[in-house]
């Protein structure tokens, strides 16, 4: 069942189902589209109430199901506006905890609370990767947001994959799109990868197209015909910056890492990208073992990873931040586990972004 999940998962993403299985999902991706345009259009016009909080709301999120990036950029933004002197909290739903409807606490302003059973995979990296932020997770972002201002007085909210929760105003939309992939097929759910039409993009205050390096002027144009006329357009994308050591705690420049053939695995919506990213670092996977988004390690997954080493010298096992705030008590002494740290690089329009946010959070006007 894992398999055929990581299987069906790559193939909605990179719309390459066979022609049979297309054909054969036609009809549920008609129904899935009938009901996101009702949805759209009952809070559209009323009928759905939409809520606002006290503070401006920055939604960071995308069309498609995973893989765009949407972690490192929300690590980021909180970073970068923490560095402006504002106060910012961030709100998750927390996909794959325990409880998902529960509204739980992750951080505060001095330390981390939970454990990633409790919070999450992405909510618990971004509560670690930045500190001073306070980081709540629920199923009610409003109740949520509610909670973050009360307590820490915030003078932002960052919402995490949130694009289509239209349940809660936001100041700014941060739409995400994968420059390597785009809109795969063009198709919805489950036939494609799109959570609802391309026409959505028209809510957009702000495109971020990520893994850019190579993008070219043409998808940029693509992009812009969508989106409203005059909001700001910007590339990026995703280094690699170094490895941290999941037995010591130490960040180890990349450079150390040259040469060394490892193991890689991860629980993520793209592995191929993080396995290349890798590769193009100089860094020769023997092995790479995908699991489903969001997937929790039993023993028996994890003793499968260890025993995956046989054949390298040193036994050198690489795996994502995020995979790692879930298996950190669990690393065995005999091998050398590294968690690689991902960051966000911007390539063009990143001043124009910045200025949107600031603006929204000084006017604090609803879109």
């Amino acid at each position: 069942m894992q398999r055929l999940t990581v299987w069906f998962q790559q193939h909605i993403r990179n719309g390459t189902l066979s022609p049979a299985l297309d054909l054969l999902l036609i009809p549920f991706a008609l129904m899935y589209g009938m009901g996101t345009r009702t949805r759209s259009t009952l809070y559209r016009f009323g009928v759905l109430e939409t809520r606002s909080l006290n503070c401006p709301v920055i939604s960071v999120g995308n069309l498609t199901v995973g893989g765009t990036g949407k972690t490192p950029v929300v690590i980021a933004l909180a970073n970068w506006l923490t560095k402006q002197g504002k106060r910012v909290g961030v709100i998750s739903r927390g996909y794959g905890r325990d409880d998902e409807n529960q509204i739980v606490l992750v951080s505060d302003e001095h330390q981390v609370l939970v454990d990633a059973h409790v919070a999450g995979d992405e909510p618990m990296l971004i509560a670690t990767r930045c500190p001073g932020v306070p980081v709540i997770v629920g199923a009610d972002r409003y109740v949520a947001g509610m909670e973050l201002c009360h307590r820490f007085s915030c003078d932002v909210l960052l919402l995490d994959d949130a694009f289509q929760h239209l349940a809660l105003q936001r100041n700014a939309n941060l739409l995400l799109v994968d420059a390597e992939s785009g809109f795969g097929n063009g198709c919805l759910l489950p036939r494609g990868p799109l959570r609802e039409p391309v026409g959505g993009i028209t809510r957009a205050t702000t495109l971020i197209a990520t893994r850019a390096s190579s993008i070219s002027h043409d998808v940029i144009s693509q992009l812009a015909t969508f989106a409203e006329e005059g909001i700001p357009i910007a590339t990026s994308r995703f280094v690699l910056t170094g490895f941290v050591n999941l037995q010591t705690g130490e960040l180890v420049a990349k450079d150390t890492m040259h040469g060394t053939v490892c193991v890689v695995f991860c629980g993520i919506a793209n592995p191929e990208s993080f396995s290349t990213l890798l590769e193009d670092a100089g860094m020769p996977v023997q092995q790479l073992l995908s699991f489903p988004d969001h997937w929790r390690y039993s023993a028996e997954d994890l003793q499968t990873i260890w025993d995956s080493t046989e054949g390298c010298a040193p036994k050198t096992v690489i795996t994502t931040e995020k995979d790692a705030v879930k298996i950190r008590q669990h690393v065995p002494e005999s091998l050398e586990v590294f968690a690689a740290r991902i960051e966000l690089e911007w390539i063009d329009g990143q001043k124009a972004v910045e200025r949107h946010l600031m603006h929204v959070v000084h006017a604090g006007n609803v879109s």
